[in-house]
């Protein structure tokens, strides 16, 4: 045999035995037997030990008594009053316009407080009657009180769709 050759073949079989060794390693036994631990268990115990004398002094291996600790009351805080909020201000913002295959969308949005209370259409251009789907979105948007909401029941305004809630969406992201 070549050299290289079992240069190989000392390879193969060293790889073979070490994953022979790992595969055992993990195998779980399916009869519930448990081999004997190869590491040498120590006894808990200690032995007792022999004085001067000769006489052995036992050892104590019972529980510790625990010694007491005394807990210190921690002092209540007194209830705090839930922050008053200002009075609801309106605030607007106004989408950048957004150019899309059949017009511009441009939107003001005014909350009040935390709610969505009014989006006008400043720029709502599109051909062939799709402007017709904005008052629609407006009404959904207003309902849904986000920029997400479902708009499965309409067709054929899908471009403007998309442009609405994309004006939408960059108005809402500037509060």
């Amino acid at each position: 045999m070549r050299k290289s050759s079992q240069v190989l073949m000392g390879a193969v079989s060293l790889v073979a035995v070490v994953t022979g060794v790992q595969v055992g390693a993990n195998a779980k036994s399916a009869n519930g037997f448990t081999p004997i631990p190869t590491v040498p268990t120590t006894d808990p115990t200690p032995s007792p030990t022999k004085t001067p004398t000769g006489k052995p002094t036992p050892t104590h291996t019972g529980t510790p008594t625990p010694t007491p600790t005394k807990t210190t009351p921690t002092p209540t805080k007194p209830p705090t009053k839930p922050p008053t909020t200002p009075p609801s201000t309106k605030v607007s913002h106004t989408s950048s316009p957004v150019y899309y295959r059949f017009g511009t969308v441009q939107l003001t949005v005014t909350k009040t407080g935390t709610k969505i209370t009014n989006i006008n259409l400043d720029q709502a251009g599109a051909t062939n009657g799709r402007s017709a789907a904005f008052p629609y979105l407006v009404s959904l948007a207003i309902s849904a009180q986000s920029g997400s909401f479902d708009t499965s029941m309409m067709s054929g305004a899908t471009y403007s769709t998309d442009a609405f809630m994309s004006a939408l969406n960059d108005a809402l992201s500037q509060f």
